[in-house]
């Protein structure tokens, strides 16, 4: 028995969603601690790397995710993309240029990028070199 395209077309949103490249384990308790750079390490190449500082939840249970991407010339994060919890990205290197729902503007290094939820967007090193930056999701309460 095959799927409508009726069915095709309600579930292929849901499995974007639940596809990830990493993925999450059940958050536990954040502890008071540095998390030191030289300790973790980046996956990925040259093209499009990064590395996940933390993910779990502070004293009420709100679900936090601090990760550091770096991209290199003129490479995209991934395509358009829209999620529930609400990102800081805060540019450290080189010139990214976001994409809000087909609005494109350039953020510069040390700029801080809000995406909030269900807004789609995705994001493009604009620059020459390595555009380098942080992310923190604000993942909310596990359901």
């Amino acid at each position: 028995m095959g799927l409508t395209r009726r069915e095709w077309a309600a579930l292929l949103p849901m499995l974007a969603a639940a596809q990830s490249t990493e993925p999450n384990p059940k958050p536990t308790k954040l502890p008071t601690r540095i998390y030191h750079s030289d300790q973790i390490p980046y996956k990925g190449d040259e093209t499009k790397k990064a590395r996940r500082f933390l993910y779990g939840s502070e004293h009420s249970g709100f679900n936090l995710e601090v990760h550091e991407t770096i991209l290199g010339p003129g490479v995209e994060t991934h395509p358009p993309h829209r999620h529930v919890h609400d990102e800081l990205m805060i540019v450290v290197e080189g010139t990214l240029e976001m994409n809000f729902d087909g609005r494109k503007e350039r953020a510069e290094a040390g700029s801080v990028i809000h995406s909030g939820s269900n807004e789609m967007h995705n994001a493009r090193n604009a620059g020459s070199g390595p555009c380098r930056y942080y992310v923190i999701e604000m993942r909310g309460q596990e359901a």
